[in-house]
């Protein structure tokens, strides 16, 4: 009778044991999900992808990178994209327009960020020429978001606004610190009923173009503002409507759906 209460005993606190541990691996599972962790980890494992396709060429495989649907919302559902990640702000506030501007700057610069800031080659070599383009972000808005921006007002936020004690969204993400205001691009609207894109990109020559035009062409280095140096090809993150990505002439995606 004793050892099989020592069992029964046993047995009970392996049974409590094992409902704590679920109850706890619950709570984490909560939390991860309230956080937003798993947004955050899809760029950090594609900005890791990209500095191993660049250090290994084309020895590292296809890129790890997805797209992310990201939903800016007034407290409703973003019911035209399958959402990854959602961005809440408030459309009865005076500065809505500004918090979406910066939801926009930091999904832009999070792009930027994942594809080396136009610093490193992340498609590897092509035998002909290219353009390799990289959906970063679908972005569309609930039907509590109103209104529209213009090009030349979100532009101008970039050039104003900081992205750090050092730099503006325009500076980082584009190396400049100015822009052509009458480019006929900045007299788009920004509407806010409207899904768009956030696409990056490389633009490759290609080493059968390469070969037939040595030693008669060369490609450059391009070089931002501040000196740093791009690599050559590389185009900078587009914010486009969706309807109008065919308009970029991208010949491949490099990003997962």
């Amino acid at each position: 009778m004793k050892i099989k209460d020592k069992h029964g005993e046993l047995t009970t606190k392996y049974i409590v044991m094992i409902i704590i541990l679920i109850v706890s691996f619950i709570i984490v599972l909560f939390l991860l999900f309230r956080l937003n962790l798993g947004e955050t980890t899809n760029k950090e494992v594609c900005h890791n992808s990209v500095l191993l396709k660049h250090q290994t060429k084309v020895f590292s495989g296809p890129l790890d990178c997805r797209t992310n649907y990201l939903c800016i919302s007034g407290g409703e559902d973003c019911e035209g994209i399958p959402t990854t990640s959602t961005i809440e702000v408030d459309p009865n506030k005076e500065e809505t327009k500004n918090e979406t501007m910066k939801a926009l700057a930091d999904e832009m610069s999070d792009c930027w960020w994942m594809f080396g800031e136009g610093k490193i080659d992340y498609v590897g070599e092509r035998f002909s020429g290219n353009t390799a383009c990289a959906l970063c972000s679908l972005i569309d808005f609930d039907e509590t978001i109103k209104g529209s921006v213009s090009y030349l007002e979100f532009f101008n936020y970039l050039k104003t606004t900081s992205k750090s004690s050092s730099q503006t969204y325009l500076q980082y993400l584009y190396g400049v610190s100015s822009f052509d205001e009458e480019n006929s691009y900045y007299q788009n609207e920004l509407d806010f009923s409207k899904q768009y894109v956030l696409v990056t990109g490389m633009i490759k020559e290609g080493l059968l173009n390469r070969l037939a035009a040595w030693p008669f062409n060369q490609i450059k280095s391009l070089f931002t503002d501040e000196g740093e140096k791009k690599e050559a090809g590389v185009f900078t993150v587009i914010l486009e409507e969706r309807g109008n990505i065919g308009n970029l002439n991208c010949d491949e995606f490099i990003t997962k759906a």
